[in-house]
């Protein structure tokens, strides 16, 4: 029996065994749901766009 590999997400923080990958960031797939059904004007969006940022950030250091 093959375990999964947890990953700690970018968004929560936590460790999650799925989700996708963004450059070499993890998102997991609750918080990948959420942030696909948040709406802009939702105070929890800046919050995403907030810790997306980072994936941006590492890119460019």
């Amino acid at each position: 029996m093959m375990g999964h590999d947890y990953r700690n997400c970018i968004v929560c923080g936590q460790e999650e065994p799925e989700g996708i990958f963004i450059f070499d960031s993890f998102v997991c797939r609750h918080c990948e749901t959420e942030m696909i059904k948040t709406d802009t004007a939702e105070d929890k969006y800046m919050f995403f766009i907030k810790q997306m940022r980072q994936i941006w950030l590492k890119q460019n250091a």
